[in-house]
């Protein structure tokens, strides 16, 4: 068998030194694995939100055309009075005057010096009645509609129909200065807060009512008042001390002579007090000076509701 002859191919040889080919790339392993734990927290994160992706997709692919969500918009709209007081709310303007089935209030007027605001009350009814028991009073808002006070409307007078009279009432800065509105509201004790007095183990607690020159203390046995004692006092480098001086002598020497009242009437180098203390087992409901006794047996909350609306400061 012949034998087939191999042929060769010349191959040249360059005389070169040898040199570095690079064929490859290899990466760290620590960066390699830093790559991996990321693809793999993405594909967990993205199993895990799926539910809510396609929610949200579906909703953008099937929202209705033309519609925008409407924005929404602060609610900024002042406090108002109570919806039961609306009908009698109104704005405090010059010849006010406000009417209802009752009564008729007209002739407001501010004084913002003395700080007071008086007004005439008419009686509407076909009888002769007592103001000060129809228990109405007069709430003062500012102009942004929040309640300044709360005001006792009428004292305890008897007016017959068509008969009116004016009544004068010690008001704040704020009411005098910043009156919007006011309210004329009739109200019963059981609209009155509670109020809750520290007895001792008499059972006798007390509450003090408190204005620029009186201090009033009224003392219960088992929540019925018993006992009230008043305190007037006036220094002499006070404005118009000498006519004050005179009418509260004369007002002391007045309840003393009452049956029920014990009036004292002290005078000091620095001005006077007058006190005087009230049993009402002898007398009935009564004021003095410009607080009110009540009634024996009148319970705490009426004290301290009927009192703040006279200008006291009730605790």
């Amino acid at each position: 068998m012949a034998r087939k002859n191999k042929r060769y191919k010349n191959i040249k040889l360059e005389q070169n030194e040898l040199t570095p080919t690079a064929i490859g790339i290899f990466e760290s392993r620590r960066k390699s694995s830093i790559g991996t734990v990321l693809i793999l927290g993405i594909f967990i994160l993205a199993v895990i939100f799926l539910p809510d992706i396609s929610e949200y997709v579906n909703k953008y692919i099937n929202q209705t055309p033309g519609t925008t969500p409407k924005p929404t918009t602060p609610n900024n709209k002042p406090n108002t009075p109570p919806k039961d007081n609306d009908d009698n709310f109104t704005a405090f303007v010059d010849n006010l005057k406000i009417t209802n089935d009752d009564i008729t209030i007209s002739n407001f007027v501010i004084d913002e010096v003395n700080l007071t605001i008086s007004y005439d009350v008419t009686n509407n009814l076909n009888n002769s009645e007592n103001m000060e028991a129809l228990n109405y009073y007069l709430e003062i808002y500012n102009t942004e509609q929040t309640l300044i006070e709360r005001v006792k409307l009428a004292n305890e007078i008897t007016l017959s129909n068509g008969a009116f009279t004016t009544f004068k009432r010690n008001i704040t800065t704020e009411s005098a200065t910043t009156i919007g509105f006011i309210a004329i509201i009739k109200k019963t004790i059981n609209d009155y807060p509670l109020v809750e007095l520290t007895n001792n183990e008499g059972g006798i607690g007390s509450m003090v009512c408190s204005n620029a020159h009186e201090k009033v203390t009224y003392k219960f046995n088992e929540e019925k008042l018993k006992e009230v004692t008043h305190e007037a006092s006036y220094l002499n480098t006070e404005t118009n001390y000498q006519p004050l001086y005179e009418a509260n002598k004369l007002k002391a020497n007045n309840y003393n002579s009452k049956l029920g009242i014990a009036s004292t009437f002290f005078e000091h180098e620095n001005g006077y007090n007058i006190t005087t203390i009230v049993n009402l087992n002898e007398i009935d409901r009564t004021y003095i000076f410009n607080a009110d006794s009540f009634k024996i047996d009148t319970e705490p909350k009426v004290v301290k509701f009927e009192m703040e609306a006279q200008g006291f400061k009730c605790e």
